[in-house]
């Protein structure tokens, strides 16, 4: 059984490293590629607001581009997750605090850390509202949007064959974008005789990620036990052992 990932490159391919050493085969379509947006391609180093007393970061595409446009690393970096807190630990930030794998865990965690400007660098699309939620217990957030994400294009020639055989038993999906990106390539003419999902599993982060993909003609929806990447790999281990099935 073949598990197809959809993250971004560089996500998909540490995630691949860790699904082969267990033994587990998988694929790599990434339906969005990273990108810096204008305010970061410069490459202009980034000021931080003077008095900045922590970072938030809800991704590690947001550690690496921030890590890209300053030196500094003296500040708590408080994450999202024990992965991006890895990441940030990585690329140097020298105290680094995970939350439980969302944004209203992160925004919790924030609130219990007494800190009151944040530095929050994010992607195009946010994930949650910090600066909004946080300012309801009077903490400020200084955003900026570094990264955002686009779309590939068609899967790469492995995928498609794969899929056009049934040969993949589970494809994951990790937001609701990418979902409705896969969604329209499933939808496109000749989509129907060209992908075999009668015995392939969707398994989704959320409830939201999944819906675009309910009609789709899958086997069988699968949801993460909570919308964290910790989640959805333990789901993917469970489901590839045949725990999950």
């Amino acid at each position: 059984m073949q598990v197809l990932l959809t993250r971004p490159l560089e996500d998909s391919r540490a995630l691949a490293e860790t699904l082969e050493a267990e033994a587990i085969d998988p694929l790599i379509w990434p339906l969005t590629r990273i990108v810096p947006t204008k305010i970061a391609s410069t490459g202009t180093a980034l000021k931080l607001p003077f008095a900045t007393g922590g970072l938030l970061f809800t991704s590690a595409n947001a550690v690496r581009a921030l890590a890209a446009l300053t030196e500094r690393r003296d500040l708590p970096a408080l994450c999202v997750g024990k992965a991006t807190a890895e990441a940030a630990r990585k690329a140097g930030f020298r105290d680094c605090f995970p939350a439980d794998g969302d944004a209203r865990a992160l925004a919790e965690l924030a609130r219990r850390s007494g800190i009151r400007e944040f530095f929050h660098p994010r992607g195009r699309d946010a994930a949650g509202d910090l600066k909004g939620w946080l300012a309801e217990t009077g903490q400020r957030v200084t955003e900026a949007v570094l990264y955002q994400a686009e779309e590939t294009g068609a899967a790469p020639a492995p995928v498609t064959a794969a899929l056009a055989r049934g040969a993949v038993g589970l494809v994951t999906i990790w937001s609701r974008r990418a979902s409705a990106i896969l969604a329209r390539h499933f939808s496109n003419p000749g989509a129907s005789t060209d992908v075999r999902l009668d015995n392939t599993a969707l398994l989704a982060i959320s409830t939201a990620a999944a819906e675009p993909l309910e009609a789709s003609g899958f086997h069988r929806i699968l949801l993460a036990e909570t919308p964290n990447a910790a989640a959805m790999l333990a789901a993917i281990r469970a489901y590839s052992t045949g725990a999950g099935q």
